[in-house]
């Protein structure tokens, strides 16, 4: 039996609590934001460096910054500081010119590729500014021809992407410009494309295609990654609309332009299209950024201090990000350049006993086989060793009646699974789908978990109260378990083989003992003797009534004396007491507990 893989997705530690969880031990950690650093007026002439209608910008290993220019037909050239340097002209290669120059990036050896709209071809030009080629074999939508071509991207071994609106496709050439392939059509399926405006390849040939609306509908799929050759991985959204729809406008939320930063993290600035009596999009002003993990998963957004501008300064805005991260943003409506550099903190020393913190960094299944091959890893910057398992959720959906446990693993890795697994270091576990799954074709989702050398499965931090108010000396959780610590527990014990439940359809069952027959989990539902169960797996029981009243009122009885906790991670503190005690209104689904010694 052959199982393809069609998706792939990547679940983190289960052994935390979402709140608690520490940053992965680096250097440095970036700020969430950008920091205004400076701004360049660039109107005047040309030979100086001045704008008239920029539509493109891109920044070499050099640092140094590249400029489309629609009005001029140029490519304006600028050192890191903003000062002007040269210009790639009208005439090169032999008497070519530049007719609408939108997306630009360059290559590890500093060669910058040119996206021409009007033209339907990328020029590419050496680091010295000095043309080296055209590719593409003239208008039109055969194999090598272009179509709206609006941005390029090169991978780490030199193919190079070209992104085409009119075709709705992205074509691939080698590193001498001969046509490879090509792949997507237009469409609403995760395969198709909708109004492509922006795309992003990484080194591994990972392609991230963003998208706009241009009809009053809209799209609701702003972001898709694809492999190198056109096969679809995941898809993500973030629209919002609003306004007058039966008269002269309305706004759609849409994604103006997408590139990646030096560590592979994917930045995607936001605008606003607004959609006049005519029909036609025109984006406006209030621009924002979404950074993403390569997993296409939200890390944080901005939006950077836009110094001094007001309604309308960022029509068809476009960014691009250098070697050290900085930031630099241009607009057609504007002749301003606008620099952003990124700070960052100080080096952190990592707390005692940190959370493990697993990642599968690869995922492969062997041609013509069921045996999939998943590499990861587990960081820990204080235990050498922890215990591991691991998961796999059919139909790509993470459910009870999905999860496929005790997996059949081959190739004597199922050692690199259970207690005593050494952290720090690449693992793999050889999965023999066939055995598990008798489907010939789906998707899945692969969930690597772990827990290191501490005895209770959830980091809850607990405090300490005096006797007092007719109650004795108390030992309680700061906040509540919801239901998805709950899960968070279940999955753990799927996944290493508790015996004391089973899987019936979409439930968790008790097997023997004081549970079985129990329904301890329905459809992700906690019951209440899933709650002891779990609680008798933590040693911990569930706080009575009177002590969480005697919690919340802490040092002044009868009197809830509360204020906004200062930082809240996942709505977690929602308002502390004087003992930090969180007094929020969780509702019923929320349960303090005691430990039992």
């Amino acid at each position: 039996m052959n199982i393809r893989i069609a998706r792939l997705s990547l679940l983190l530690a289960i052994t935390a609590l979402p709140w608690l969880i520490p940053p992965t031990a680096h250097a440095q950690r970036p700020q969430d934001n950008w920091y205004y650093f400076t701004a360049w007026g660039k109107s005047g002439a040309a030979t100086n460096g001045g704008l008239s209608n920029p539509y493109g910008v891109a920044i070499g290993p050099d640092r140094r910054i590249y400029v489309g220019d629609q009005g001029l037909g140029r490519i304006q050239i600028y050192l890191p500081s903003g000062t002007f340097s040269s210009a790639i002209t009208n005439g090169f290669g032999g008497g070519q010119s530049f007719s609408q120059p939108r997306g630009m990036i360059t290559d590890r050896a500093g060669n910058l590729y040119v996206a021409d709209n009007g033209n339907n071809c990328v020029f590419v030009f050496a680091a010295n500014g000095s043309f080296v080629r055209k590719i593409g074999l003239g208008t039109g939508g055969g194999n090598g021809q272009l179509s709206g071509a609006v941005d390029v991207g090169v991978s780490g071994d030199g193919e190079v992407f070209v992104l085409e609106t009119n075709n709705v496709r992205v074509s691939v050439f080698d590193t001498n410009g001969t046509f490879l392939r090509k792949w997507g059509s237009s469409g609403s399926l995760n395969s198709q494309l909708s109004s492509p405006f922006s795309m992003a390849v990484s080194e591994d040939g990972r392609v991230y295609i963003c998208q706009v609306p241009f009809n009053a509908q809209g799209t609701d799929v702003l972001l898709k990654e694809f492999d190198r050759n056109g096969l679809w991985v995941r898809s993500v959204g973030n629209f919002e609309g609003w306004g007058n729809f039966g008269h002269s406008y309305a706004f759609w939320e849409c994604g103006a332009s997408v590139r990646l930063d030096p560590s592979g993290q994917i930045h995607q600035l936001f605008g606003y299209w607004a959609f006049y009596s005519t029909g036609a999009p025109n984006p406006d002003d209030s621009p924002y950024v979404i950074v993403r993990n390569r997993e296409l998963v939200e890390l944080f957004r901005y939006s950077p201090q836009w110094i001094g501008q007001g309604s309308g300064d960022y029509k068809f805005p476009c960014h691009a990000i250098g070697p050290d991260g900085t930031m630099v943003l241009c607009t057609r409506s504007t002749t301003t350049l606008r620099s952003f550099k990124m700070t960052f903190r100080d080096q952190w020393i990592p707390p005692l006993n940190c959370i493990p913190i697993p990642g599968v960094w690869q995922i492969q299944q062997r041609a013509n086989s069921p045996l999939v091959d998943i590499d990861y890893t587990v960081s820990d910057a204080d235990d050498a060793k922890v215990q591991t398992a691991a998961l796999v959720f059919k139909n790509g959906v993470q459910n009870i009646s999905n999860c496929v446990r005790n997996l059949s693993l081959v190739e004597g890795t199922a050692t690199n699974l259970g207690p005593g697994v050494t952290a720090n270091q690449p693992l793999r576990i050889t999965w023999n789908a066939g055995a598990d799954w008798s489907t010939s074709l789906g998707n899945y989702r692969v969930a690597i978990l772990a827990k290191d050398s501490r005895t209770n499965l959830l980091d809850i931090h607990y405090l300490r109260l005096p006797a007092g108010n007719g109650m004795p000396a108390l030992t309680i959780s700061r906040s509540p378990l919801i239901p998805a610590d709950y899960m968070q527990v279940w999955w753990w014990l799927l996944a290493t083989g508790d015996t004391g439940i089973g899987l019936s359809t979409q439930r968790i069952v008790g097997v023997g003992g004081a549970y079985d027959g129990q329904v301890l989990c329905d459809n992700g539902t906690t019951s209440t003797n899933g709650r002891a169960y779990v609680h008798q797996k933590m040693n911990v029981r569930e706080a009575t009534a009177a002590e969480v009243s005697w919690a919340r009122q802490a040092a002044l009885p009868g009197n809830v004396n509360t204020w906004s906790a200062y930082q809240a991670v996942t709505n977690r503190p929602m308002y502390v007491n004087e003992y930090g005690f969180d007094t929020g209104s969780w509702g019923s689904s929320a349960f303090w507990v005691v430990p039992l010694n």
